[in-house]
């Protein structure tokens, strides 16, 4: 970022005291709230740009100053324009990449693009992605190099929008990227998320298998239910006594026999577990709010975990730079601070690395958007987003020259036409997918101070899910 004397959208956002209560559309249990006092849809939409006096001569003010100030690029290999949105963001060791929906096909080939310039050019080696700790583990063996098969290792993610063509494409830069160099130099695949606690269970079962078969003897029964993948509708069937018990159990025994298991496998295996105990009492806390429908705790829970797991596995894999990709829901930060109920992974973040943490936020205009049209996720419709939403950050970006570009929200305070207009934009949309009917919804929130940074898509089409086994 260039420097500036002023205090910075960043350094802001941590020490604000106010606080935005909203439920974005993410992929927890939680709802978005629809009543038409926080949420507008793009049914009669206008342009977001403010207009005081002169409000046509203010407008083209500031287009153009936007035009001037925007990084355009094109969504292909060869892109002059992508190779510096790479550069600035390697200015920052952690880059949180964050989609409004998770059903557009440009918020998958432009993270793609980003990812193999950061790691190629800029030494990124941790690619942590929304997922369950652990739900990457065939990835990740596929891409340093393991037999696995591709496919499979996709198929069997929990979460579908991950399972498309440009994250295949993906995967399969990084093997060959990684092809031949020493493991230490290596880019990695890892999940962060705390979500499906059964992923845990299991990997904390197929270790035990191997360095303690007559201690898992003794808690089959017990851990056996949480290897299932959960049905959350009552909540007295979670984090129960037994349950907890167990995951106190599961600590102690590895804390007693730490060299034991580490000489029978090695000391990063035993890390890896200790982890996989922690983050199974984090699912199922997250789960037992969840079932309660109290949805702001768990996200509370939730958002705090992955934090703190983008936090170890940075640690973990001994990986500085690392690229963090998700729904912006949980990259973004909060208007608020990290103690407050709802507060997102990207406040943790930001509170715990500071500037080290960089927030960039995808965003669309108008086009479609795909959604799953069972509940197997087997089959995919296309639904148009309308919009973009009136007094929305989008409706103003809209009005700019180039289809897609990228803004640094730290460079656009040397204009301030840009720098106004941001910060008096309190709007952005995102889609909802328990209501893809509505298209672009509009969120009450500061995009200025929520993010670092934007890459906007004027018109998107829909991705193409390859659906789950």
């Amino acid at each position: 970022m260039k420097p500036t004397t002023d205090i910075s959208r960043r350094e802001f956002v941590t020490v604000a005291g106010a606080v935005t209560a909203s439920a974005l559309a993410g992929c927890s249990g939680s709802s978005i709230d629809t009543a038409e006092s926080t949420t507008e849809t793009a049914n009669g939409s206008t342009t977001g740009a403010n207009t005081t006096g002169d409000g046509a001569t203010e407008t083209n003010d500031l287009v153009r100053a936007i035009d001037s100030q925007a990084v355009p690029f094109e969504p292909t290999a060869p892109s002059s324009g992508l190779d510096d949105i790479a550069t600035r963001l390697a200015e920052t060791p952690i880059v949180g990449i964050g989609e409004s929906s998770h059903g557009v096909k440009e918020f998958k080939t432009i993270p793609r693009q980003l990812v193999q310039r950061l790691v190629s050019d800029h030494g990124y080696r941790l690619v942590a992605i929304e997922g369950t700790l652990g739900d990457f583990a065939s990835v990740n063996a596929y891409v340093t190099g393991g037999e696995g098969d591709l496919d499979a290792a996709l198929s069997s993610l929990e979460f579908y929008f991950w399972q498309t063509d440009e994250i295949r494409r993906l995967f399969q830069w990084l093997r060959e990227f990684n092809d031949g160099r020493p493991s230490a130099d290596q880019a990695v695949v890892r999940g962060y998320d705390a979500q499906f606690y059964h992923i845990n269970a299991r990997a904390i079962r197929s270790y035990l298998d191997s360095v303690d078969p007559e201690y898992l003897a003794e808690i089959e029964d017990s851990l056996e239910p949480l290897t299932t993948r959960f049905q959350a509708t009552d909540p007295s069937t979670v984090a129960t006594d037994s349950q907890m018990a167990l995951i106190e159990d599961l600590e102690e025994r590895l804390r007693t026999h730490e060299s034991r298991y580490v000489e029978q496998r090695s000391e990063t295996e035993f890390r890896l577990m200790q982890r996989h105990v922690w983050t199974l009492e984090r699912g199922v806390r997250f789960v037992e709010k969840l079932a309660a429908e109290e949805y702001t705790q768990g996200k509370t829970i939730r958002d705090a975990a992955m934090a703190d797991n983008v936090a170890w596995l940075r640690e973990w894999t001994g990986s500085e730079r690392a690229i963090v990709m998700g729904n912006a829901n949980h990259t973004m930060r909060n208007v608020g601070d990290a103690s407050e109920d709802g507060a997102r992974m990207g406040q943790h973040l930001t509170e715990r690395f500071g500037s080290d943490y960089y927030s960039l936020g995808l965003l669309f205009g108008s086009g479609s958007f795909a959604v799953p049209a069972n509940h197997e996720r087997t089959e995919f419709e296309t639904f148009d987003l309308g919009g973009p939403v009136g007094k929305t950050l989008e409706a103003t970006l809209a009005e700019a020259s180039h289809p897609q570009f990228f803004l640094d929200f730290e460079d656009v305070r040397e204009r301030d036409s840009i720098d106004r207009s941001v910060a008096n934009t309190s709007k952005m949309q995102v889609t909802a997918p328990k209501a893809p009917e509505k298209g672009a919804m509009a969120i009450p929130e500061p995009p200025g101070e929520l993010m670092d940074g934007i890459v906007f898509i004027r018109d998107v089409s829909p991705a193409a899910f390859s659906g789950s086994a």
